[in-house]
């Protein structure tokens, strides 16, 4: 497969991927691919939607770019020779040109939301959303160390066998789209921090380096955003009974160092939850408060753990990238610890 071959296999993936998390956003209704997207652009795959009990499947076509009613009509002809309900699945549809699908009966899903779905009882119309910016399908992105960049880089580094994966497992264990997982190794590649031979198999040049340049990005580029909270507990020594992993969630920080190293006595507690952060505050009887010594972070990664002997505890590197973030002698040494004992 050439390199322009690849990258629109790759566009045409997160194309999907985008307009059906959109679609979920808007209404609840879940997409579930049924057949891989393959290479051809009619009826190549399938599409089941799920709302409450029904279900409704279609027959997907794609375009990468519909800028006229010609294309539309084009697209309707080709599914209507396919069995079963088709739909177009294309990265923006202009109000214009949705109004013109929804007057023809062309079934139609975009990466910004808009969409025109009709048949056995199901009926979505949403039209007039504007493309997102990294919709555009531009090779040019934020880069490895921004953003979702930084979960696919995380993922990596700290599960060394995703290394030599398939670029959608590692998409999967990053929590990032196919395209983003793509541009971010493809920067990696392009910074020389990643090297791939004729076989595709990887291997870092300076693993040390990117370790260390992921761990002075994450707290601007990507800790901001996971929804950080402050609780504070009524027993200040809750923590050592507690056990995130019971809630698929995971100690960082200060208490993780405490449990790797047994050599610090918490000041702050930061924990990684799922994004229903509930049972766990309840069980524990966490309250809000805006200066407490407890932190609550979104889980953003989503492979399994190893590498470590205490149960609920993070990933090494996302421990030392909190600790280093903490700017305080006593968290720095033990940032170094856990560097030495695990990611040297």
């Amino acid at each position: 497969m050439s390199y322009s071959e690849h990258w629109n296999a790759i566009q045409k993936s997160e194309i999907l991927d985008r307009a059906f998390e959109r679609l979920r956003e808007q209404t609840g209704i879940e997409a579930k691919l049924t057949a891989p997207a393959g290479s051809s652009t009619t009826g190549d795959s399938q599409v089941v939607f799920v709302q409450a009990e029904r279900k409704v499947s279609y027959r997907v076509a794609y375009r990468a770019k519909v800028d006229r009613k010609a294309h539309l009509n084009q697209a309707d002809e080709q599914l209507r020779r396919t069995a079963g309900p088709g739909l177009l699945v294309t990265a923006y549809m202009s109000t214009t040109l949705a109004t013109h699908c929804r007057e023809i009966g062309l079934s139609f899903l975009d990466a910004a939301g808009n969409a025109f779905l009709h048949g056995e009882g199901l009926f979505v119309w949403i039209a007039g959303r504007k493309p997102s910016t990294d919709m555009s399908g531009s090779r040019k992105g934020a880069g490895a160390f921004h953003g979702r960049g930084l979960q696919v880089v995380f993922a990596l580094l700290a599960h060394p066998p995703l290394l030599h994966a398939p670029y959608r497992k590692v998409a999967q264990a990053a929590g990032a789209s196919l395209g983003t997982t793509s541009k971010s190794l493809e920067d990696l590649m392009n910074r020389n921090f990643l090297v791939a031979n004729d076989s595709g198999t990887r291997r870092w040049v300076d693993r040390q380096r990117v370790l260390q340049t992921w761990a002075t990005n994450f707290p601007l580029g990507l800790r901001s955003h996971l929804q950080p909270r402050r609780y504070n507990a009524g027993n200040a020594d809750w923590w050592r009974e507690a056990q995130p992993e019971t809630f698929d969630g995971y100690w960082s920080g200060e208490v993780a160092a405490a449990k790797l190293t047994h050599d610090l006595v918490p000041k702050l507690v930061t924990v990684y939850l799922p994004h229903d952060r509930g049972p766990f505050l309840a069980a524990h009887r966490l309250k809000a408060d805006p200066r407490g010594p407890i932190e609550v972070l979104d889980v953003f990664w989503h492979f399994e753990q190893g590498g470590t002997e205490a149960p609920g505890v993070a990933p090494p590197l996302l421990v030392y990238a909190d600790l280093l973030d903490l700017g305080d002698p006593r968290t720095d040494e033990q940032a170094r610890l856990i560097h030495d004992r695990f990611l040297a």
